[in-house]
């Protein structure tokens, strides 16, 4: 799974928790939330796409692409 299908399924996750959620506060929240994924997953598309060699998290992580 790429990181931005990642950041997807947590947009997804967090869209059902908002959609579950009965406070029109705390709905509110979690769809900001998830539209920060969602624009997370497109940066990570644009990233992918420029086929960049160093990503500072996997070296933070320890893993290899």
């Amino acid at each position: 799974m790429t990181r931005a299908e990642e950041y997807r399924h947590l947009a997804n996750k967090v869209r059902a928790r908002a959609f579950e959620e009965e406070s029109p506060i705390l709905r509110a929240e979690w769809e900001i939330l998830a539209k920060s994924y969602v624009r997370l997953a497109e940066q990570s598309d644009e990233t992918e796409q420029l086929d960049l060699i160093d990503d500072p998290i996997l070296g933070l992580l320890g893993a290899s692409r």
